[in-house]
């Protein structure tokens, strides 16, 4: 006959043994034992405790054990992934002693989750950082220019270089035309021309002042020297 009371005794004095800081006595047949992880310095860790109770006929049936958050945070998966991995265990073993078992499964299950948290936490903060340089590096790169975009860019530039030159076109015709003499507006605007005819009578002759080359001019205005100086001349004789 199996003294199960002996076997929970000792199984009790090996477990203070092993665990002399961690072991907590609630009762006869009720303990914890503190879980810490291997890295106490990690950002997210954790530290569990594991609650057991004998039952009566322990080890040939199960004891009565839960898990709850020392320090630190896990997510209600996180816990149903331990327990789960310690029901499994503790189905495994049963008929011999398991609490040792049992914690050191906890403990593993315990750093797995905090290790798979600081990888994922490491590669979120890596594709962070990778999609930052990457819009950063975008801004340099510029758009992919395809024959479609060139063209289309051609265009426009043409567009803007031919009302660029239409305008200094205009702005120099401006200018020339702001420098033009009285002779050449005359000559250039027909209308001026126009409106000397209404003041012409039946007979008269328009004069094409175009027909009047340089030398005529000159010539007109020595002709007309010559008269004022005979007017001269004359009136020195009558005196």
């Amino acid at each position: 006959m199996t003294d199960y009371l002996e076997e929970q005794q000792n199984e009790l004095e090996a477990l203070q043994s092993i665990y002399p800081e961690e072991f907590q006595e609630i009762s006869d047949n009720e303990f914890t034992i503190a879980i810490h992880p291997d890295d106490l310095e990690l950002e997210n860790s954790c530290s569990l405790s594991l609650r057991v109770k004998y039952t009566p006929q322990y080890p040939d049936e199960l004891p009565e054990f839960d898990i709850d958050v020392l320090e630190g945070k896990i997510s209600s998966d996180q816990k149903k992934q331990i327990m789960d991995a310690l029901k499994a265990s503790a189905e495994d073993s049963l008929g011999m002693v398991m609490v040792f078992t049992l914690a050191s499964l906890a403990k593993e299950e315990l750093n797995q989750i905090l290790d798979d948290t600081l990888r994922m936490r490491e590669a979120a903060e890596a594709e962070r950082i990778r999609r930052e340089e990457e819009a950063e590096n975008a801004k340099f790169r510029g758009t992919k220019v395809t024959w479609e975009r060139f063209q289309e860019w051609k265009i426009k530039f043409d567009q803007e270089i031919a009302e660029k030159e239409k305008e200094e076109r205009a702005a120099r015709a401006k200018e020339l035309k702001n420098k033009l003499t009285g002779r050449q507006l005359f000559e250039q605007d027909t209308t001026l021309a126009m409106s000397d005819s209404k003041y012409m009578e039946e007979g008269d002759e328009s004069v094409d002042t175009s027909k009047y080359d340089r030398s005529e001019r000159q010539y007109e205005d020595e002709d007309e020297d010559d008269k004022d100086d005979a007017v001269w001349k004359r009136f020195g004789n009558e005196d």
